[in-house]
């Protein structure tokens, strides 16, 4: 007989439990959360204190049907979700649902023998804190998704929505792209000279970079006529070595990952998606199956933000880098400042064993879990080892009115580089200069640069800007990217996020409206607010109510402010006034008396008028000039007479086309441009309508295989690495007469429905 019942979230969590528990416990999987807000009415009690009303979720009803059979034969039962607020919240609900009375609850951060056992030794009992700071954050979600989505749906389009920190997730891409409109470049030179030492072949660059009258100011050439002035003045100059300064630099490891850097790392390391990191590092934690050793965690808990790690784990590894490489790659102890909002409630993200590298685990692992396993192992590894140690040499030189500088640094120590993969590029190595020799000159490297207007965001960046302001916790990081994205408010080309026509429209609606729900300070300071409830300071009913009562205020006055908005009256009725709305294609005016009058003028996303541009062409079906407008697709050439006349040609007028240059091979008359379309680019005539020709894309060719420096273990050939639809793969450059060794079968922990 068993000694109780464990209860977990997921079938993959409860067999590694198992495998450690043997026969003392059964062990059975609730399959996530089983209540939570039905999802199609707001489902909370604004008049009786904000009391939420939950439902057994549809699909959980048979999980909680066999757990109900279980709790009856059994005289223990334990609670063992995660340990975080979902996790605690996810208790509760078990325990109300199944009406269990006193259960015991246990919390573990690792799933190891040891780390399960200290759990069972040392249970607790549910801590409400955590589940009030769960329900103040639900509530105040829901509240803010029910009453501003009708909102959005009657000013935009219906379907859409917001939501309190996806809000401002939105407003960050939305300022940079504003940024990078009103980016105006600055133009600067720069002039480098090459040098080396006399007789040596060894060249180097110094860099122009002050006049020697003036040693205390930098010397900046703002134009071409500046740089060529410089130039003028150094012909004939003689080059010498005015001093050599040399230093010893050191580069300290970095800390161990925590849930943001992991999925910063991730994303731009390994091209994950914070969501598919997440989902990813959920299974190393539960338990994968490691063929005769069973299925067994392979890291600490994901969601966390503190940098600490235990004493245990600590002496493992300093061990084990020992063992491996010696005393001097072991580096000193360690403080790493914690965050001022950390909650330093959970380990950093490290492998419950360090001594299990990455090559060990990699037959039972698939290629996208063996990598983020890979990444966090190094990481964890080199946080625990001495720093590199670089040799760096800065060498002044005058030529005639002019200070030069060359510098050059050396790798002398690789240290954590050892297991970590150097990312910065290394300076040239300079030649042993001596003070006040001369140098033999070839040349001047005049070069032009602009200043860059800031980078658009990537997922990384996005997540790394909102950790900076206090904006989410780990366990929403993903989500936030995830939803803005899934609602078609931003946009990824070339991984870069671009905000839509409709997230511009739906942000400029927030700003005008609900100012504190898309401002950083108040959104930082309301995730300040749960985390008191979470530390038991403040009740949650109160700071439900402190963030609703603004947010009531608000939606009246958007509601009396948006008919009356623009001032303008409608100039096809004459009679409404127009009113500022907005779009999947983007902002515009229309008038208030729709569906009566249909007027509709397109608006720039910065509010201001986007009147069409009139052409001196004339519509070819009814003889009214043509027009330049706005579409979804950006702009095309229409008749100024639509609705009436609804005649459109897209071509390079319009400016959505690039010209090839090429005939149209079906009309002869047309020349073929480049579009963009809703799928992408593509080719076609700029006859459109009148001639329909659209060129086939041409067949993407295979990346040419790169050769590897080892063996095939069945034939002795070359390896080589080839790109397939799932990503890079290694096999035999003889295939397919020889398809290299056979790979071991792998099994994968089932998905996790939480």
């Amino acid at each position: 007989m068993a000694d109780g019942l464990i209860i977990v979230e997921s079938p993959a969590k409860a067999r590694t439990l198992k495998r450690f528990l043997e026969d003392r416990f059964e062990v059975r999987a609730s399959m996530g959360h089983v209540r939570d807000l039905p999802e199609r009415e707001l489902a909370v009690d604004v008049e009786r204190g904000f009391e939420p009303r939950y439902e057994v979720v549809e699909g959980r009803k048979q999980a909680l049907g066999e757990l109900r059979k279980a709790v009856k034969g059994t005289s223990e039962v334990i609670l063992a979700s995660d340990p975080d607020r979902e996790g605690e919240a996810i208790a509760w609900h078990l325990a109300e649902v199944l009406r269990l009375r006193q259960p015991k609850r246990i919390e573990f951060h690792e799933i190891t023998r040891e780390a399960v056992r200290r759990a069972l030794e040392h249970p607790r009992q549910i801590d409400m804190r955590l589940v009030d700071a769960y329900q103040a954050r639900r509530v105040v979600d829901r509240l803010v998704g029910y009453r501003l989505s009708p909102f959005l749906w009657s000013k935009v389009q219906k379907g859409i929505g917001a939501g309190r920190v996806q809000s401002v997730a939105l407003r960050l891409v939305c300022d940079r792209e504003e940024e990078i409109r009103n980016f105006v470049p600055e133009e600067s030179w720069t002039v480098d000279a090459v040098l080396s030492r006399p007789g040596e072949d060894q060249r180097f660059k110094a860099r122009l970079w002050r006049r020697l009258a003036d040693p205390e100011g930098r010397l900046e050439l703002k134009t071409e006529a500046e740089a060529q002035a410089a130039i003028q003045e150094l012909e004939g100059a003689e080059y010498r070595v005015a001093s050599v300064e040399r230093k010893q630099r050191t580069k300290n490891p970095p800390a161990p990952y925590i849930t943001s850097t992991l999925q910063q790392d991730a994303s731009s390391r390994l091209r994950l998606s914070p969501r598919r990191t997440m989902r990813l590092a959920q299974d190393l934690y539960e338990g994968v199956e490691l063929g005769e050793e069973g299925s067994t965690g392979l890291i600490t808990y994901m969601r966390t933000d503190s940098t600490r790690v235990s004493a245990e784990a600590e002496q493992k590894v300093r061990e084990w880098i020992r063992e491996q490489f010696g005393a001097p790659y072991l580096g000193g102890t360690r403080h790493d400042k914690a965050r001022p909002q950390a909650q330093d409630a959970h380990e950093a993200i490290r492998p419950t064993d360090p001594a299990r590298r990455p090559e060990d685990v990699k037959p039972y692992l698939t290629p996208e879990q063996f990598r983020l396993y890979e990444l966090i192992w190094r990481r964890f590894v080199a946080s625990r080892m001495a720093p590199a140690r670089y040799q760096g040499t800065t060498a002044e030189i005058e030529a005639g009115p002019f200070g030069l500088r060359a510098n050059g640094s050396v790798l002398t120590f690789d240290g954590f580089y050892r297991v970590w993969e150097r990312e910065e590029e290394q300076e040239g190595q300079l030649p042993e200069l001596v003070q006040g020799e001369r140098l033999d000159f070839w040349g001047l490297e005049p070069e032009q640069h602009f200043t860059q207007p800031p980078p658009r965001y990537t997922e990384a960046t996005l997540i790394q800007e909102l950790e900076k302001r206090g904006i989410g916790r780990p366990s929403t990081y993903a989500t936030i990217v995830a939803t803005i994205q899934d609602h078609h408010y931003v946009e990824q080309r070339e991984r870069r996020l671009h905000p839509t026509p409709l997230g511009e429209g739906v942000n400029q609606i927030m700003v005008r409206h609900f100012p504190d729900i898309v401002d950083d300070g108040y959104t930082a300071a309301m995730e300040r607010r749960l985390d008191e409830v979470e530390q038991g300071q403040v009740a949650w009913r109160p700071v439900v109510n402190d963030f609703y009562q603004p947010l009531e205020r608000m939606l009246g006055q958007a509601e009396m402010a948006m008919p009356a908005e623009t001032g303008e009256t409608c100039p096809q009725c004459g009679q409404g006034m127009l009113v500022l709305k907005a779009s999947r294609y983007g902002p515009f005016k229309g008038c208030s008396r729709y569906p009566a009058c249909r007027y509709t003028q397109a608006v720039q996303p910065n509010g201001e008028p986007d009147s069409p541009r009139l052409l001196e062409e004339t519509c070819p079906q009814c003889g009214r000039p043509l027009q330049v407008r706005r579409g979804r697709y950006g702009e095309f050439v229409g008749c100024s007479g639509f609705p009436e006349c609804r005649y459109v040609r897209r071509d390079q007028a319009g400016g959505d086309a690039s010209p090839t240059g090429q005939t149209c091979p079906e009309c002869g008359q047309g020349e073929l441009v480049e579009r963009r379309g809703r799928y992408g680019t593509f080719v076609a005539c700029n006859r459109f309508p009148e001639c329909n020709y659209r060129a086939k894309p041409p067949r993407r060719r295979a990346a040419e295989p790169r050769l590897l420096d080892e063996t095939c273990p069945a034939c002795g050939k070359p390896m080589v690495e080839r790109q397939g639809r799932y990503g890079p793969f290694k096999s035999c450059s003889d295939y397919p007469r020889c398809k290299g060794p056979e790979k071991p079968r792998t099994r994968r922990a089932p998905a996790r429905t939480a």
